[in-house]
């Protein structure tokens, strides 16, 4: 049974710590947050997932710590889960791998691409597994269109359109206003889910242009070497405890497929031979956890999911931001 301490304990950190706990062959050991007073306060309502129907006595039972030395010292734990702000991100991570610990650290990578290449380079002398925490490329509907892209199932691919808003986050930093400007903004926060994807499927992007933006709004076209595909990314922030939703559609030369989050499980396909419907189960975050589990166990590269394609985003993102600068 590995044991797994979860370091942060705001929407994210609640998330995991509950897949955690709910995990057959997992223990979750302690949690890790400096926070003075009750930090299982108001956790059953926190995020944008709505009712997370959590085990709280059990959560409760959880030893908290501190500080991450302090733990391991007392735990002795086989990896962390780091669900941090994201300016936390590159030296809680740094610390974990010197104290010869597995990290799944929730995305985005690190702000700056030498420091993402710096914790790359340590996981590997430490013998270590590191990985980002890219939930979308484990969810079932978003698997079921990489496979359909990979394998052309519909034909080759041409377009895909996807949409990801909802209110400004009303919980953890985003509360406070001084340290939410290092957070990245809905760029990091939720584009670059969809940026993440369509960088896995297809590689790099030879081109990007910002079609619109306004305030924490983007429109976002890009446009890849390796396919011909047209690729529209939009969405942010709106105004506070507005709906979330994620959508996405793809057309292919023999068929379309649509998603949304507000149906999860239901994918639509549309072919030459009719309507389809396409169901499929399973939770992304328990996949993705799942899958973390197996490379620690097996000793593998996380392949799925490979530290330097979460910097490679990294730096798709900042030029995003940055062609904004300019």
């Amino acid at each position: 049974m590995k044991k797994i301490a979860v370091i942060g304990f705001g929407f994210m950190g609640v998330v995991h710590a509950k897949n955690v706990i709910t995990a057959p062959d997992l223990k979750l050991c302690a949690i890790i947050d400096n926070r003075d007073g009750d930090i299982f306060a108001g956790i059953e309502s926190t995020g944008n997932a709505g009712e997370l129907n959590l085990p709280l006595e059990k959560l409760k039972q959880v030893q908290v710590y501190k500080t991450l030395q302090k733990c391991v010292t007392k735990q002795q734990p086989d990896a962390v889960i780091i669900c941090v702000p994201l300016f936390l991100h590159y030296e809680l991570t740094k610390q974990a791998l010197n104290l010869g610990l597995n990290v799944l650290l929730e995305k985005p990578f690190c702000p700056v691409p030498e420091q993402c290449q710096e914790l790359i380079e340590l996981a590997h002398t430490k013998q270590k597994i590191l990985m980002i925490a890219h939930c979308v490329r484990f969810a079932p509907e978003w698997q079921f269109l990489a496979e359909c892209i990979k394998n052309q199932r519909y034909g080759e691919l041409q377009l895909i359109s996807t949409s990801r808003i909802g209110g400004e986050p009303t919980w953890g930093v985003w509360q406070d206003e001084k340290t939410k400007q290092y957070c990245g903004g809905s760029l990091l926060d939720l584009l670059i889910h969809d940026i993440d994807f369509t960088n896995y499927c297809l590689g790099f992007p030879a081109t990007i242009n910002i079609n619109l933006k306004c305030d924490e709004y983007w429109e976002i076209a890009l446009n890849y070497p390796s396919s011909p595909a047209k690729i529209s990314i939009k969405g942010g922030f709106l105004h506070r405890h507005s709906t979330f939703e994620s959508t996405c559609a793809a057309t292919f030369a023999n068929g379309s497929i649509r998603f949304s989050s507000l149906e999860p499980g239901v994918i639509h396909v549309g072919a030459d031979t009719g309507t389809e419907t396409v169901n499929v189960s399973g939770d992304a975050y328990c996949n993705e956890l799942e899958y973390f589990i197996g490379c620690i166990k097996h000793r593998l590269k996380p392949e799925k999911c490979l530290p330097e394609f979460s910097m490679q985003t990294i730096e798709v993102c900042n030029k995003i931001s940055q062609s904004i600068l300019n």
